[in-house]
């Protein structure tokens, strides 16, 4: 038998798939990953940043908000290592020009290049199709700008060009091109300057940078009096109240803050404004900490899972898993960049990478990758530095308002030190809603053992719940409400006027605070709110924080007459999930106590822990569990509970004990090492493996009799 060869046309043909497959494997591999932690070395850069370029100038759509970010880290990855990686610069040529020149030409090519603006519009038209109205013609979000958000993206725009031009990578004609474009984008038929946010937020900070920008660069351009006005302004709303309101930190609060330092950088306020901008900071400061895990207000974060990719490319991700991960640790380090200040930089280390453990020993993976992010510091001889701890009450407009904005509980910011913090501002904005009153963060040994239960929780659209809660049961707090509801599910509050509401009603009480320490190294807090569920009605909250990471929560309420007899109340806290959530068997007969994982754990942690919340057994309250919905930025959780009748008038008081524990330690052993009482007199005390707190109104202490320290 003899075997058939092919003939020439197959064998041709054959060659031909091949070589086709070749190239499209080839060209995958050119855009794969940009913006990639390294252009050195790469054999044929020009090659790449011509398939990029054309690649990016393919798009149907992209947005103009947000994705310039990445290539604005870029840059300064490039302009802070010295501008050595020529290739960087190259990779950022190709961005700009395919992003900005190839699309203006795409545009100019329909007869629409006039329509092609930088910065935001505050055109209105149909949000829903992103269609807005431009005098009858049509722009199109993400096409011809970036919408009312789309000047967030308009520093890193701005930055780029500025760096291109002065490495003279820049035609005359494309530097006059651009030009053209800028100008057209300050017209009045784009932007109303009087219009949309007039006060400092993120919408206003993260519109004006590129703003800004182009007023100091481009002298002439049309609306420049008004933009000045404007910009004048936003920063005055800042200036004046000496701070900013964006409860929400992510991801908002990484907008609002790189505006303030473009607006400062472009305008010469960066350091005749150094004492306004570094309070901000410094406030912001104070919601970070060593602990490798963090929770805040009202979004979760949780670690990232996988640090391989972290540590290869350090400037493109961060530590949590949030929107734009890697834009909170850029603002930490710009700011340590202007200031040379080493507490920002250790802030900047923790976001980005997740801070080190005690005694600091890391990884090879993690130095490389401090030494990637960070080298410019390095050069300098600029080194982390930890911010003193402590207890305390947090301040929104620490220098002229003093307004109380948190409680936080610690003896220092240290890996593995126990940290609580609450929430005390009652006044909601737009991202966050009521949480006025509720823990936001617990974390001990590098393990976070409680957090918020999501964003938006509470608020509606129409009559229908958004976000992760149910009602005001979302929230770590005192919960009242009437009988006729099974506790804890809260009804749907549009229409049910019977309930008492917490959002608008409650008035702080900043006379009561306190945030103190003792020499043990143990922590004690205390807020109040009247008018809580109800005219007439208080609620006071004593919380303490022991060294070994146990949270003793006395609660006291006393409700407004008008409650009479038909309402319930009792403490909420969510906890972590695993499995079938199902209780065990002595959990089922001791009905007053609940075990459950930890929320997450920070990459150092060597051993998984778990949370106990023991709830004290007055004889009246009745206990539970319940599984609770979760948003798109936390994870699931149950909702534990006490609850017991109560009359107006009439004081009560409930004693939560929560304590963190090896996860191989059985809960049955823990629960039956715990001891509470709350006397008739008002003295909540707990027993906690031989740890004994005691709450007297006020007054607290914490006894050790193995080492004699009160």
């Amino acid at each position: 038998m003899h075997r058939a060869f092919p003939t020439f046309s197959v064998i041709a043909a054959f060659f031909s798939v091949i070589c086709g497959l070749s190239h499209a494997e080839k060209n995958d591999d050119l855009l794969a990953g940009h913006p990639r932690p390294s252009y050195e070395g790469v054999e044929d850069i020009d090659a790449m940043a011509a398939a990029l370029r054309s690649s990016l100038g393919k798009q149907e759509r992209y947005s103009f908000s947000r994705s310039w970010w990445q290539w604005d880290r870029l840059r300064c990855r490039y302009v802070d290592g010295g501008r050595k990686d020529k290739g960087a610069l190259k990779i950022l040529h190709a961005a700009f020009s395919a992003l900005i020149l190839d699309w203006h030409a795409r545009l100019k090519a329909k007869g629409e290049g006039d329509l092609l603006y930088l910065y935001y519009t505050s055109l209105s038209g149909d949000s829903k199709e992103s269609r807005l109205d431009a005098g009858g013609r049509e722009l199109l979000r993400d096409l011809h700008g970036g919408g009312y958000h789309g000047g967030w993206g308009g520093g890193a725009r701005m930055r780029i060009y500025l760096e291109l031009a002065a490495q003279g990578v820049l035609t005359k004609k494309e530097k006059a091109r651009f030009g053209e474009i800028v100008r057209q984008s300050m017209e009045a038929r784009f932007i109303d300057f009087t219009q949309k946010a007039q006060s400092a937020n993120n919408h206003s900070y993260g519109n004006a940078g590129g703003i800004a920008l182009a007023l100091k660069h481009f002298p002439g351009l049309p609306q420049e009096k008004q933009a000045r006005a404007w910009i004048n302004r936003i920063w005055a709303s800042l200036a004046d109240f000496g701070d900013w309101k964006e409860w929400n930190y992510y991801p908002y609060g990484p907008i609002f803050l790189h505006g303030m330092i473009d607006i400062a950088e472009s305008t010469g306020r960066i350091e005749s404004e150094s004492a306004l901008i570094n309070a901000v900071a410094r406030r912001c400061l104070g919601f970070v900490h060593g602990g490798g895990v963090r929770g805040n207000p009202n979004s979760g974060a949780p670690t990232r899972e996988e640090l391989a990719g972290l540590y290869a490319d350090p400037w493109n991700l961060g530590y949590y898993q949030v929107e734009q991960p890697a834009r909170d640790g850029h603002f930490w380090y710009r700011m340590a960049k202007h200031y040379r200040d080493p507490q920002y930089l250790w802030a900047a280390e923790q976001v980005i990478l997740g801070g080190r453990p005690a005694g600091g020993k890391v990884p090879q993976g993690y130095l490389k990758a401090y030494r990637k992010r960070f080298d410019w510091f390095i050069e300098r001889g600029i080194e982390p530095k930890e911010p003193a701890g402590g207890a305390a009450i947090g301040l929104l407009s620490a220098g002229k308002e003093k307004i109380p904005e948190r409680l936080y509980l610690n003896a220092g910011r240290s890996p593995g030190d126990p940290i609580a913090a609450f929430f005390l501002y009652p006044k909601k904005d737009e991202h966050l809603d009521n949480v006025s009153g509720h823990l936001y963060e617990y974390c001990f040994g590098g393990a976070k053992l409680l957090h918020c239960s999501g964003k938006y929780n509470n608020v509606y659209s129409g009559d229908t719940l958004r976000g992760g809660g149910t009602g005001e049961e979302s929230l770590d707090l005192l919960l009242v409400i009437h009988k006729r509801h099974p506790f804890p599910l809260h009804p749907d509050r549009r229409g049910d006027e019977r309930d008492f509401m917490r959002s608008g009603s409650i008035t702080p009480l900043p006379g009561l605070l306190i945030a103190e320490n003792n020499d043990a190294r143990d922590s004690f807090g205390q807020f109040a709110f009247n008018n809580y569920y109800g005219e007439g009605s208080r609620w006071i909250r004593r919380v303490v924080l022991t060294a070994e990471g146990a949270l003793v929560v006395a609660d006291e309420y006393v409700g407004g007459k008008a409650l009479g007899e038909q309402y319930r109340a009792g403490p909420l806290w969510h906890v972590a999930v695993e499995g079938e959530q199902k209780l065990t068997e002595a959990q089922e007969a001791s009905g007053n106590w609940f075990d459950a994982p930890a929320f997450d754990h920070a990459w150092w942690s060597e051993s998984e822990s778990r949370l106990l919340v023991v709830f004290c057994d007055d004889g009246k309250s009745d206990f539970g569990t319940l599984p609770q919905k979760h948003s798109q930025d936390t994870r699931p959780n149950r909702l534990v509970f006490a609850s017991r009748a109560i009359a107006g008038g009439r004081p009560e008081r409930f004693l939560s004990v929560l304590v963190p524990h090896p996860a191989g330690v059985p809960a049955e052993r823990v629960a039956g090492g715990i001891a509470c009482k709350v006397s008739d007199a008002g003295v909540f005390s707990a027993d906690i493996g031989g740890v004994e707190v005691e709450i007297k109104g006020s007054k607290w202490s914490v006894q050790r009799a193995a080492r004699g320290i009160k």
